[in-house]
């Protein structure tokens, strides 16, 4: 049996032309394209597992995946200039390591970190739609932090997610632990939430990004947070928010 080794990759992506982040046949998903060259480069099939299966049109800095390959084919440094020649800067590959062979990328993970970014100015720039939701109505950023502070702690998401079912047509669970939640203006015109939790559920980060939206046009008042929350139905929130401005910025693993 030919000898493996466990390798760990840091990857950037831009989103906008991909229909999600995991293999999905007939489609183009960056998994997709980085097992079909990582495959080529080892000579053998190779599948690969992520920490975060990001959805159609969401941008990537820090996914990590992780996969074994032949060890006598591992040079990453070549890898490296093979995989971001081909990826033509949408898809790059930031790191090449060997870890330990227990390391998984999903389940090895300790938290995750998103970034929302919005252009809130009354026009939009043409060098940012791809990677922002223009909003042209004034925000209020800090009724937008007191709503962000109601969901830090443990609660159920159902409210902001979409409720996937178990084979056996049983409900899944949607209780999430938020970490941190804050909205910051990070230069003229455009604000961004970072919030960090151990996992999100499909479509959360989204979701909760266009409630607070709300909260920041008038449209709702920030303690209407804690009362859709507690309604445990999507129904009573806010559509999500678009996902170009939304990016997989980190992943901890200590």
């Amino acid at each position: 049996m030919c000898e493996t080794v466990r390798v760990r990759m840091l990857v950037a992506y831009d989103g906008g032309g991909f229909r999600g982040f995991a293999v999905n046949e007939g489609v183009r998903t960056v998994a997709g394209e980085l097992e079909e060259r990582l495959s080529a480069l080892c000579a053998t099939p190779i599948t690969i597992t992520c920490a975060g299966r990001t959805d159609a049109g969401v941008h990537g800095w820090g996914q990590v995946v992780s996969f074994d390959a032949p060890a006598d084919r591992f040079e990453p440094d070549r890898w490296m200039r093979s995989l971001n020649s081909q990826g033509a800067g949408v898809v790059v590959v930031r790191e090449i390591t060997a870890v330990d062979p227990e390391f998984d990328a999903r389940f090895s993970a300790q938290w995750r970190r998103y970034r929302y970014t919005v252009l809130n100015r009354t026009t939009a720039d043409p060098f940012l739609r791809h990677t922002s939701w223009w909003i042209p109505d004034p925000l209020d950023i800090a009724a937008m932090n007191v709503a962000a502070a109601a969901i830090v702690g443990e609660h159920d998401f159902a409210s902001f997610c979409r409720r996937p079912a178990w084979a056996d047509g049983s409900p899944g669970l949607l209780v999430r632990r938020i970490f941190d939640a804050n909205w910051q203006a990070v230069e003229h015109d455009v604000i961004r939430l970072e919030i960090t939790a151990r996992a999100f559920c499909h479509q959360m980060v989204r979701s909760l990004v266009g409630s607070m939206v709300d909260v920041g046009l008038g449209k709702l008042r920030a303690p209407d947070m804690v009362r859709i929350l507690e309604a445990r139905n999507r129904a009573v929130a806010s559509k999500p928010a678009p996902a170009l401005g939304l990016c997989l910025w980190e992943v901890g693993y200590d």
